[in-house]
């Protein structure tokens, strides 16, 4: 996400959609977050798109106007701007995560019960299979496709879209990695290719048939159903936010993209406390009292981190300016 917060100076100032795109993502993926039982399968397909959005968006981002026979200086330029804008929110976040989760368990165990457990005390877990905060595995795998890019440059370049298919057809099939991240290269293949991202997406919303059929079927049963939605929930997206960028006629403030990064970061641990918290003080007991609670904990964790990151910007830039990675 970090590599998406901030568009290269090469993509056209009127690509507004990436902004707009970028915004709705970052709170479908908080909704995501605040799911509930009961009735919480159909928001999970609806967001399932989220993420590998903000893939595909990454590796477009990322490759856009790459040379055409890149050296190794673009690539080293590119990995070095990824340690600030990566790396170091990335560390700082998790290290955020341990207090957190610690000084929870101290204050109030009740909040954080179920969660990670003695899985803390194993070093593998803590740098891989989690991070702590659950959500930061997104910006770990991004950082590792980062540093697969000279390979996945080679694949699409000399692989063109068959290449993109045959990972696609991995990830179908539930053989992806983080060192064969489907949508990371589909991106890095539209740049590559030199697609009009927006333009290709003109005919999306003869998609919707698709994804209804899709998301029908994926919160009934979930499985391939659920990959169908998210194919063509990517094209549906950036179709609506085009649409929604004509429509406002005007551009995104650079500090929302800033924003998204730090409401990603920050967003899960304190949701699951409060997920908690009111659910034990508001004790639902019907449907409609669950969506209540469901709504109330997306809002009430977005008001707090949006009030955090304003108040850090205002008194502390400098520090500011590593927690968001330069955004």
């Amino acid at each position: 996400m970090g590599e998406v917060l901030s568009r290269p100076d090469g993509v056209k100032k009127d690509a507004a959609w990436v902004d707009i795109l970028k915004i709705g993502l970052t709170v479908g993926i908080v909704l995501r977050h605040a799911t509930m039982d009961p009735a919480s399968r159909g928001i999970m397909v609806l967001t399932e798109v989220c993420v590998p959005l903000f893939f595909a968006l990454s590796g477009y981002l990322f490759f856009y106007r790459t040379p055409e026979r890149p050296d190794a200086g673009f690539f080293l330029g590119k990995w070095k701007k990824r340690i600030f804008s990566l790396l170091i929110p990335y560390l700082i976040a998790n290290a955020f995560a341990f207090g957190f989760y610690y000084l929870a368990g101290w204050h109030a165990p009740s909040l954080v019960s179920g969660y990670f457990g003695d899985r803390l005390k194993d070093p593998l877990f803590v740098l891989w299979t989690g991070p702590v905060n659950l959500s930061l595995w997104f910006i770990r795998d991004l950082m590792i496709a980062v540093l697969t890019a000279p390979l996945i440059w080679l694949l699409v370049r000399y692989g063109r879209f068959w290449a993109v298919l045959a990972v696609g057809l991995l990830w179908l099939f539930g053989m992806q990695t983080p060192w064969n991240n489907f949508f990371f290269i589909l991106g890095a293949g539209l740049a590559i290719l030199q697609e009009d991202v927006e333009a290709d997406c003109v005919k999306a919303p003869y998609l919707l048939i698709m994804y209804i059929g899709a998301f029908i079927l994926a919160s009934k049963e979930g499985g391939r159903a659920t990959s169908l939605s998210v194919l063509a929930g990517l094209p549906i997206c950036v179709w609506g936010a085009a649409k929604a960028v004509r429509a406002l006629r005007t551009g995104i403030d650079p500090r929302w993209r800033a924003w998204c990064f730090f409401i990603y970061l920050y967003h899960y641990l304190p949701l699951i406390g409060i997920k908690k918290f009111l659910s034990q003080v508001l004790d639902p007991q019907s449907g409609f009292a669950w969506v209540m609670v469901y709504l109330a904990s997306a809002v009430a964790v977005l008001a707090l981190l949006t009030g955090i990151y304003l108040l850090l910007r205002r008194f502390l830039p400098r520090v500011t300016e590593y927690v968001i990675g330069g955004k």
